[in-house]
């Protein structure tokens, strides 16, 4: 290529001078210079598909303020960074609260304190006061728990030692916030099977859910009840009496066999009747987990009236119950209270939380009831928070919190109302009690419950509301 344009150059500098040439010479270069350009883009062209695509990272030219003899090295580039995702932020644990509070029983003076007129001057019951300031602890929770003890078996109505109280307890239980009622104790076959039955009518009319006695074979003992996503088993179970090889009974009085499927009851008396009844509960607790429960809560009707410590039957079967992954047990029925207590399951995987007896929440007791000095008056209402974790759902804080009922007289009628004794102390005028009542009723509250302190591996504190 070289060699034909130094030909060509040299030849036509020989028409350099004349002027009569000059166009035709110039015309020649152009033809010369075309089809050079021609022959070395055609080569560049087919160097292109052999170099890799690559996509150069984005820089910013930045220019530097300079003096006018600086160079052109002055600029600086740097690298921008490329974007990046904001982090995920951690879900939310879902969380849910259990609230549960001990006896409710309607002595003849309760509801005769109660007793008003409706419009049409019939004789009705009001017990909407009786809540009026622990309502707004019970609204709070996602799941609150009655124990109602005795039964709604209609009129005649009557008191100790066969209880049936007016139906409109169950409509006050609901107005005061709670959902769920055990209604599996002693005395729930006071009327017998007719009063069994006729009590969860009532409450279910009243939109409350039932769990420990039923009025068929076909309406569930047990519940799993989804809150926040957190599935709950609850069971709720009476202890019998000793009974004998024919019968079983509850409080003394005869079961018939056609309520014996309608009660949820264990016998720890009699050996024979103790280990069926176990493996019973054992079956129901499993049935509950299959039906999606990740937590159970164990609602029982237990232990020595008037004791403010556990039967050894009573500590023996919280290990049972540990040890079958049971997270929490609500006791009451020995009418004062007695002490929280954490236990592990004997291959030391699980924990579990006792509240082994709530005492009264509503009642007639008097502070010298049986010698109590006071005792059978305190409650309290347990309070539980639930959250699931990596390692499923547990117990993330426990509370107690302080109950009292007060009494005070008009004529020949008393009227009762719970309140809460912390915040009692402070304006116990607003309460209708005093100072030293609410004191004396807190002393001997942490003196019980918290005797069992010591070794909690779950912390509880004591709440004012």
């Amino acid at each position: 290529m070289k060699v034909f344009l130094s030909r060509m150059i040299f030849s036509s500098s020989q028409f350099i001078f004349s002027r009569g040439r000059c166009r035709l010479f110039m015309l020649f270069l152009f033809v010369i210079v075309f089809s050079t350009s021609i022959i070395v883009g055609c080569a560049s062209s087919n160097r292109v598909d052999e170099i890799p695509t690559y996509s150069p990272p984005s820089v910013t030219i930045q220019a530097v303020e300079s003096e006018p003899n600086e160079s052109v090295s002055s600029l600086t580039i740097t690298s921008t960074p490329s974007p990046t995702s904001p982090p995920t932020p951690s879900p939310t644990p879902a969380r849910a609260s259990i609230l549960a509070v001990g006896d409710v029983i309607m002595h003849k003076a309760l509801y005769d304190g109660a007793e008003t007129l409706d419009e049409q001057q019939n004789t009705a019951y009001n017990f909407s006061p009786l809540f009026e300031y622990v309502a707004p602890i019970i609204a709070q929770a996602d799941i609150s728990i009655a124990n109602f003890e005795g039964t709604m078996a209609g009129e005649p109505y009557t008191g100790f030692p066969f209880f049936s109280g007016p139906d409109e307890m169950a409509e006050a239980l609901y107005q005061a916030g709670f959902r769920y009622v055990g209604t599996a104790n002693n005395h729930c076959i006071d009327k017998g099977i007719d009063g069994v039955v006729r009590t969860h009518t009532i409450l279910t009319e009243s939109n409350l859910t039932v769990v420990g006695t039923r009025p068929d074979v076909y309406t569930p003992l047990h519940r799993v009840v989804e809150v926040n996503g957190i599935r709950i088993g609850l069971l709720c179970y009476t202890f019998e009496t000793i009974g004998n090889d024919s019968f079983h009974t509850i409080n003394g009085n005869y079961v018939p066999e056609e309520a014996e499927n309608l009660i949820a009851s264990f016998n720890p008396y009699r050996k024979d009747y103790y280990e069926e009844d176990m493996s019973e509960i054992m079956t129901a607790i499993d049935l509950l987990r299959e039906d999606g429960a990740e937590f159970i809560f164990f609602i029982v009707h237990w232990g020595n009236e008037y004791s403010t410590v556990p039967a050894k039957w009573q500590v023996e079967l919280s290990q049972t119950l540990c040890n079958a992954g049971v997270g929490l047990i609500v006791g009451h029925h020995p009418h004062v209270l007695q002490p929280i207590e954490t236990y592990v399951s004997e291959d030391g995987s699980h924990e579990m939380l006792v509240y082994y007896s709530l005492g009264n929440f509503l009642g007639n007791w008097a502070y010298g009831t049986n010698g109590t000095s006071g005792k059978a008056q305190d409650g309290m209402i347990a309070r539980v928070t639930l959250v699931r974790n990596e390692n499923g759902v547990s117990i993330e804080k426990a509370e107690y919190i302080p109950t009292f009922v007060v009494r005070t007289f008009e004529g020949s009628r008393t009227h009762h109302s719970i309140i809460p004794v912390l915040p009692a102390l402070g304006t116990p005028e607003t309460f209708n009690t005093t100072e030293s009542e609410m004191t004396a009723s807190l002393k001997r509250t942490v003196g019980i419950v918290e005797s069992g302190f010591e070794d909690n591996i779950i912390p509880v504190i004591q709440s004012e509301r």
